[in-house]
């Protein structure tokens, strides 16, 4: 019996009161354009941040707030446990020990290597072999990007490798021939290299660049901190994720994520 009542007595302090929401805190990416990222007054805007915030809508008792981040400290604040959950995350429960578990996947990515057209003179279809003794430029933070074979590569100084603050910096850097090529998301290089070539920022006087091979495609998830559901800090955590999985499901199945990806780019 006394066991029953510290139990009763345990949920009546974590639960809110009947007809209250919890406040929910899922931190984006705010710098990875046109999926997410910090816009007008600091708001997080992006293709993700509309599919995220239907879904939030539509979750009983959860008021959930979208706040744009640089992304390496959004994975400090996964590390730490002081954050309860970071978008868009590819799976890396198996090199990122305090990200799990992780929501069902709304989007999947292509992750393709751009480089100037000479060095794609010779076929280069095979990542990363096709790709020793190049230097490849990449966002700071996404380092699970390239595979574990790049990341061989790499520290072996077969292949140079280099980072940049966000895409626009990528791509000028690739353009001015600072690196032979970079990693990038394919919507994402077609969003950002269009806005530098519209704004004129990307020039005739810069090399001509194409895609070359593909080097992964990957689900895009919600990670959860583990490190903050050791520690017993959200413990609504299982409720939340049960109820964005079943919103975002629902989503799937009816096309209704396709349409909105397709709205934002037209």
């Amino acid at each position: 019996m006394k066991k029953l009542l510290v139990f009763i007595c345990f949920y009546a302090m974590v639960l809110p009161a009947f007809g209250e929401k919890v406040d929910v805190t899922i931190y984006v990416d705010d710098a990875y354009k046109p999926f997410c990222f910090r816009g007008k007054g600091g708001k997080a805007e992006g293709i993700y941040v509309n599919v995220l915030n239907t879904a939030f809508s539509r979750m009983q008792g959860f008021n959930v707030t979208i706040k744009p981040i640089p992304w390496k400290r959004g994975k400090h604040l996964m590390d730490t446990g002081e954050g309860f959950g970071l978008t868009p995350a590819f799976y890396h429960g198996h090199d990122w020990p305090y990200l799990h578990p992780y929501s069902l996947a709304f989007y999947t990515e292509t992750i393709t290597a751009v480089c100037s057209e000479d060095i794609l003179s010779t076929s280069r279809m095979n990542w990363p072999q096709d790709y020793i003794g190049l230097r490849i430029g990449n966002v700071a933070g996404y380092d699970g990007w390239g595979g574990t074979e790049f990341r061989s590569l790499v520290k072996k100084g077969e292949i140079k490798y280099e980072e940049a603050k966000g895409s626009a910096e990528n791509i000028l850097k690739l353009g001015a021939g600072r690196v032979n090529c970079i990693m990038m998301e394919e919507t994402a290089f077609d969003y950002a290299y269009g806005k530098l070539k519209l704004s004129g920022k990307y020039n005739q006087r810069m090399a001509r660049i194409k895609k070359g091979a593909i080097i992964g495609i990957d689900p895009v998830y919600i990670g959860y901190s583990k490190t903050a559901r050791i520690k017993g800090k959200y413990p609504f955590q299982f409720d939340f994720m049960q109820a964005f999985d079943n919103e975002i499901y629902k989503m799937i199945k009816s096309g209704e994520i396709k349409q909105i990806m397709s709205d934002y780019k037209n």
